[in-house]
């Protein structure tokens, strides 16, 4: 798995910056490596599972803190039947102390409202999305799909030329409108944005949404 480490070696190989006086440090490229996570995370979440106790007669399920309810992407009752989002056609919506009505699920603040009471008490599996946790060390592997690096190459890339070019900004005396590190950031991103189209079509079948579940 790629860690912190690794990534700053790619990126300096990318920037020709790996001489033994390099330009620029460490800790620049690590808070441009967080960033990238950051941003990565906001295309690419992360899939989580939450196990959570329902009981029966239950039609109002408050999500714990670390799960966001309008994250949740789908949920399997305790024999494992999918419960439907409702969709707002039809039917009216889920209420919590509202006349039953199907097996379907709408999100109100942080908690889950289903349109039938739980026949039983059980574990219920609510899949959902979470952000991507940022590298804290050179040790822990990056929290990304495997074979992503070349995206978080990108935008770190893209993070560090930016704020590189407005930190030179002031001085930047050249013809061009456009400093050069500016220019080559905005290159980054756009292979950045050209591999995130590439990754989500490839793994969505052509959708584009991430939070979908399709």
């Amino acid at each position: 798995m790629t860690t912190r480490d690794t990534m700053r070696t790619m990126i300096r190989r990318r920037l020709a910056d790996e001489g033994p006086d390099p330009l620029w440090d460490d800790a620049f490229l690590n808070d441009a490596i967080a960033e990238a996570v950051r941003r990565y995370s906001t295309h690419m979440p992360r899939q989580d599972v939450a196990a959570i106790a329902v009981q029966a007669g239950e039609r109002e399920i408050e999500m714990p803190e670390d799960v966001n309810a309008l994250r949740i992407v789908r949920v399997f009752d305790d024999r494992g039947a999918l419960w439907p989002r409702w969709e707002g056609s039809g039917e009216a919506p889920p209420v919590a102390h509202g006349m039953p009505g199907n097996a379907t699920w709408r999100v109100w603040g942080n908690a889950v409202l289903l349109g039938a009471p739980a026949t039983r008490t059980g574990l219920w599996r609510f899949e959902h999305l979470v952000h991507r946790t940022e590298p804290v060390d050179d040790l822990m592997p990056l929290d990304i799909q495997p074979n992503d690096e070349d995206i978080i190459v990108a935008l770190a890339l893209a993070v560090a030329l930016s704020r590189r070019a407005v930190s030179e900004g002031k001085r930047y005396t050249g013809r061009a409108g456009v400093h050069p590190m500016a220019a080559a950031a905005r290159s980054a991103q756009v292979d950045a944005d050209r591999m995130f189209w590439s990754r989500t079509h490839k793994a969505r079948g052509g959708s584009l949404n991430p939070a979908s579940g399709l």
